[in-house]
């Protein structure tokens, strides 16, 4: 199965200082000509030890809220007011960041302290950002649209953050520890410049420009007006101000404005990066693991069964990853999960399935069901099933020409379960049902899905399910073929399609009730949390869930805490009345 590449952690430091700063970001709150305006100091962070003095101006608020800050307004149902003073503390956050990494590493923008790689890569990024900004506009004009990837079908997986393992101490015995799988890289871990050039502290911003112009005078006429866009916006951006309007100057202080974005995030990353150097040994317990297991039990089941929370059915078929205990009393309703292989009809089989389905209902007496029946039946062997081989390269599971029919898929793909089964392996089988899913199904629900789809048993044996009913009837059928057998399939004939229907597995809970009495740590615990997958077809078990959910909120936490201390380290001066006119 292919896999996403794993991405190095740079750290939730930057989800609160690292505001991107760029040219073409969110939306303005304010358009006001006058450079004084803009300068307008709204807050200053003070180092009190060293005296340093940084500003933060109403041009520095209004792009981080045009960047970011807007997000909290839009999306997290902030008022103006705590979006805007949010944005304020992220600025001064990233200020507070951005000179503590200075004083400790000894650099400044002019590029003191910097090695000759590092200013390599931060005059790279300007120029390719640059190059990109141009580039965005010449689509615009070409009418360029971005790739469509809707129909490429593709595998994300999990990729594991920490193993459990077995450590031994100085006397011999053996214990659990948890090692962390985490990348925490250098920023520059992969960076190789590019045609062998290294740029230097005394890179000249007018000889950039110039490269850029001649590469633009050397393009045809729709980069010629790219570019002449691109100025426009920067010229709009500065009205007002009393700049120079000449192209040379506009872009010097383009490039200028990309260097020091650059710069800065650069310093942040850095400095997230040597907050955390990577380490084998998580900080993270096995015993932690199983208590927040447990601690997750014990509130699902106050809510479901002391507070008597009706939304118990709903939220299991809605929401059953973040579900942790599941009812067991004789009358609650009972859930399984199964995967669907579906074979769909095409958009002509689909039209000629509802002519005739709505000829049945509108019977004048001269069509039967036993003649619907036999239209039906031919439809349905009509269907031509998508055939998908796995690409390595691309990690795309891409369309091929087959002569596989329905009834042949179906073989293939109850000869392989069988064999899978025989294993004993539920895991294996998982990652089998999981291949079919990719390389003849046409459900795009079944693509990376949380879960699988959960059908329910009342207490008289009815199915409890949004799913049309002969859906839900094969997966009864499955359930109570001896109450499941994972791999065991049922075909299903819908308004869709064919659906081959796969057992999954019951939601049951993993230690019984266990929500009373002591649970305390033990080989078999932490092992079944390590060894049961959340979702059968995906490697990805209940231990990883907790342990990512521990390190996000420890790491959080820590990015807190350090950030409160810096903070101590300054005195924070804010000037509301210097922005009270965008809280309107």
């Amino acid at each position: 199965m292919g896999k996403t590449v794993k991405k190095k952690f740079t750290g939730i430091l930057l989800s609160f200082c690292l505001l991107c700063m760029g040219l073409l970001a969110g939306c303005s709150l304010v358009e006001t000509d006058y450079s004084r305006y803009y300068d307008q100091v709204v807050a200053v962070v003070e180092n009190k030890k060293t005296g340093r003095r940084e500003e933060i101006t109403k041009l520095d608020l209004i792009s981080g809220y045009s960047s970011y800050g807007y997000t909290y307004e839009q999306y997290y149902g902030y008022s103006r007011q705590e979006a805007i003073e949010t944005t304020i503390e992220l600025l001064e956050n990233r200020k507070i960041t951005i000179i503590t990494a200075e004083d400790e590493y000894g650099y400044n923008r002019e590029g003191k302290g910097l090695s000759d790689l590092e200013k390599t890569y931060l005059w790279q990024q300007v120029v390719d950002t640059l190059n990109d900004n141009l580039n965005s506009y010449y689509e615009s004009i070409i009418g360029a649209e971005e790739e469509e990837n809707e129909d490429e079908i593709t595998f994300e997986g999990y990729d594991k953050t920490a193993s459990l393992v077995v450590r031994y101490d100085d006397e011999g015995n053996s214990y659990y520890a948890i090692e962390s799988l985490s990348e925490n890289e250098h920023p520059l871990a992969n960076f190789k410049a590019k045609n062998n050039r290294d740029f230097n502290d005394s890179e000249d911003r007018a000889m950039i420009f110039e490269r850029f112009r001649d590469f633009v005078l050397q393009s045809d006429d729709d980069y010629k007006r790219a570019y002449n866009n691109y100025l426009n916006d920067l010229l709009s951006s500065e009205r007002g101000q009393n700049l120079s309007k000449d192209a040379p100057s506009v872009f010097e202080r383009e490039i200028e404005r990309l260097y020091n974005t650059v710069y800065e995030n650069y310093l942040l990353e850095l400095y997230s990066y040597n907050s955390h150097p990577s380490t084998n040994d998580s900080s993270i317990t096995p015993s932690q693991i199983v208590n927040l297991y447990v601690n997750k039990v014990r509130s699902d089941y106050v809510q479901y069964m002391i507070e008597g929370d009706s939304d118990y059915d709903s939220d299991v078929q809605d929401s059953l990853n973040d579900v942790y205990y599941f009812k067991t009393d004789e009358d609650s309703t009972k859930y399984f999960t199964v995967a669907n292989v579906l074979f769909m009809f095409d958009e002509q089989q689909q039209a000629k399935y509802e002519e005739l389905t709505e000829k049945l209902e509108n019977n004048d007496g001269s069509y039967f069901a036993s003649q619907y029946d036999e239209d039906i039946k031919e439809l349905y062997s009509q269907i031509k099933p998508v055939v998908r081989q796995y690409n390595e390269l691309t990690g795309v599971y891409e369309e091929i020409e087959s002569d596989l029919t329905v009834d042949d898929i179906e073989k293939i793909i109850s000869q392989e379960l069988t064999t899978a089964k025989t294993g004993g392996d539920i895991n294996t089988i998982g990652d089998k049902i999981n291949e079919f899913i990719y390389t003849y199904g046409e459900d795009t629900g079944m693509f990376n899905a949380e879960s699988n789809y959960v059908i329910g048993v009342d207490s008289n044996g009815d199915a409890v399910s949004s799913f049309v009913d002969s859906f839900n009837e094969a997966g009864l059928k499955l359930y109570n073929n001896g109450k499941g057998q994972i791999g065991d399939m049922e075909i299903a004939y819908s308004e869709y399609g064919i659906h081959l229907i796969i057992y999954t597995g019951a939601c049951e809970n993993l230690f019984g009730n266990g929500i009373t009495g002591n649970f305390t740590l033990d080989e078999e615990a932490i092992n079944v949390l390590n060894n049961t997958r959340v979702n059968l077809l995906v490697d990805k078990t209940y231990f990883d869930v907790l342990y990512d959910e521990l390190f996000v909120d420890n790491f959080s936490n820590y990015e807190s805490v350090n950030m409160e201390y810096l903070r101590r380290n300054y005195t924070i001066t804010v000037y509301t009345g210097s922005y009270s006119d965008l809280l309107g």
